[in-house]
């Protein structure tokens, strides 16, 4: 899958006609548990249909087309159970999904061309993959249900206690998991020998290529809406 054109996507444009321009839409789609039947809906119809707030799907739409500050438009509190969603189905996609898939690549490889280089890279990945594991885990077990705490306590006139988790220890727990991708696909691509296994070769770069893809708007994601979201919420509880 690759995307040759970026359109910047519009309330009244077909959901139809967006995914054939970039089928990584229905990777989007999927984190929001949508239908890919989409009829001859447009976007604004979809979301409608989905109980969506349709600034929140075209911003992530417009993130998945390439454009890196779409404009958050008029995205409030009131959608950060959907981000929270959105975000923990990926985390399922990357753990259940995507990282099985990349370890049974290199397990083939391993098992068609016995060499020492193809052994580090599965060390590589292991290790990487404790890293990534360890990241989601945290937010799924800590952050988010902290943040889904926060927003019932927005109504009450509780206080944030110091000791209580704050946004500000979620952005220094946030990390890159998506560059050390970078440093497996240029093994890939530059050092590893295959012999005779370019089709192996190719179905695992594509892989790597489609994980990163995502990760990379999943970071985009917190760090540009479900940050700044939590900051005012926190900053309202100070009051």
């Amino acid at each position: 899958m690759y995307q040759t054109r970026k359109t910047f996507v519009k309330p009244d444009m077909k959901m139809s006609e967006l995914i054939f321009e970039n089928p990584f839409l229905i990777l989007l789609m999927e984190h929001f548990r949508i239908d890919f039947i989409v009829h001859d809906l447009t976007v604004y119809q979809l979301c409608e249909q989905n109980t969506i707030n349709p600034e929140l799907f075209i911003f992530f739409c417009n993130l998945y087309n390439g454009f890196t500050s779409p404009g958050t438009g008029n995205i409030s509190k009131q959608d950060i159970s959907s981000i929270i969603s959105f975000l923990r189905n990926s985390h399922n996609f990357y753990k259940n999904d995507k990282y099985p898939e990349i370890r049974d690549y290199i397990n083939q490889m391993y098992s068609k061309n016995n060499v020492a280089e193809i052994k580090l890279v599965e060390q590589f990945f292991d290790e990487y993959f404790n890293e990534v594991t360890e990241h989601l885990d945290y937010e799924d077990q800590v952050a988010f249900p902290s943040i889904s705490e926060k927003l019932k306590l927005e109504n009450t006139e509780k206080k944030i206690d110091p000791q209580d988790f704050t946004i500000s220890i979620y952005s220094e727990h946030h990390t890159d998991i998506e560059s050390k991708l970078s440093e497996l696909k240029n093994l890939l691509l530059k050092y590893i020998p295959l012999k005779e296994d370019h089709i192996l070769r190719r179905k695992l770069l594509f892989s790597l290529f489609e994980l990163e893809y995502d990760l990379k708007i999943h970071s985009r994601i917190e760090e540009s809406i479900l940050i700044p979201l939590v900051k005012k919420i926190e900053m309202n509880l100070n009051e």
